[in-house]
């Protein structure tokens, strides 16, 4: 990027032609009119007068030129970006309890199905910041609110089924989503919470989170996956080894679309396939966008000396040729 700082001076480059038409139009010199004897001396010297009377002119002219522009002060700008993100505070919450190793979600568990589609949300989401809630009969952060979206990936890669659960505590993982909003001052704030079972143990009950979640304006988005009734799940049989056997995994629909509707979201989403979860979570993604603005600062730095020296150079060489090679001598 190419400025001058002083622009007006520029006005006074007007003054250049009207320098050069006085120099030509008054100040060549006349025939010579000298004795015979002397005459191609001074034809010889003529001509060299001649040639300065407009070199010299020509010089002062380039001269001129570089004082004016370095009085406007020429700039050079270095542009750089800034990024002023307006982005949304995204926590997922995902169940981790034994019944997300049902296989009705193949070719993967429905666990494996439900980290594939949080990674692609968060891959088309640069500009937010998320966190990893993981929960079964207990709660824990797998990854605090931040822009480092591959350690979030790392997190959502390193997530295993609690096969140690006894039971699945949905309020618990909505509560402990819920505190790590509580401190954002983003403009929008979300839960998305993921789970295929029915709330049956924890300290806090899923609709009590819900209103945790409303009173700090925090928006959930409850997602049910599971295709009911009978599914095949594996099994590990000392005899046989791992079979996969149909057991009946419930699914409470009913308190997921009171979470939704307490924390005006609407109605809770059920996927009963792994191309209806991506879908879901597709339709997500439109819901909440964040905004992203761009300024450009730039860094100037003055090259008026540049000109300055062009100025002092022409100015040098001026001097030289009338000292040493093209002398003027009086009219």
């Amino acid at each position: 990027m190419f400025r001058f700082a002083q622009a007006p001076y520029l006005l006074l480059l007007l003054l250049i032609p009207g320098y050069l038409y006085l120099e030509l139009r008054y100040r060549l010199p006349d025939k010579p009119s000298l004795p015979a004897s002397r005459l191609k001396l001074m034809l010889k010297i003529s001509g060299r007068m001649r040639m300065g009377k407009y070199l010299y002119p020509g010089l002062r002219a380039l001269i001129l030129l570089a004082l004016i522009l370095a009085l406007a002060r020429p700039q050079w700008g270095t542009a750089s970006r800034d990024l002023r993100k307006q982005g949304v505070d995204v926590v997922i919450a995902l169940d981790v309890s034994g019944s997300m190793l049902a296989l009705d979600f193949l070719p993967q568990n429905r666990l494996g199905a439900a980290v594939k589609v949080a990674k692609d949300f968060v891959s088309r989401r640069p500009n937010d910041r998320f966190s990893l809630v993981a929960f079964s009969e207990y709660a824990i952060t797998a990854s605090p609110l931040t822009y480092d979206h591959a350690a979030v990936m790392h997190a959502l890669d390193r997530l295993e089924v609690n096969m140690q659960a006894s039971g699945t505590a949905v309020g618990m993982g909505l509560a402990k989503a819920v505190a790590r909003l509580k401190d954002s001052s983003a403009k929008s704030r979300i839960v998305i919470l993921i789970t295929d079972g029915v709330s049956n143990t924890g300290e806090v009950d899923p609709i009590a989170a819900a209103r945790m979640a409303a009173a700090l304006n925090v928006k959930v988005y409850p997602i049910g996956v599971g295709s009911g009734g009978m599914v095949p799940f594996p099994y590990a049989d000392p005899f046989f080894g791992t079979r996969n056997i149909p057991t009946l995994i419930e699914l409470d629909m009913e308190s997921l679309n009171q979470i939704a509707s307490i924390t005006g979201t609407g109605n809770a989403a059920k996927a009963t396939d792994a191309a209806e979860l991506r879908n879901i979570m597709i339709e997500l993604d439109a819901l909440e966008k964040s905004e992203l603005s761009t300024r450009l600062n730039y860094n100037w730095e003055e090259r008026f000396p540049i000109f300055l020296a062009v100025a002092l150079l022409l100015i040098g060489l001026e001097i030289l040729l009338k000292s040493r090679i093209m002398p003027v001598f009086p009219e």
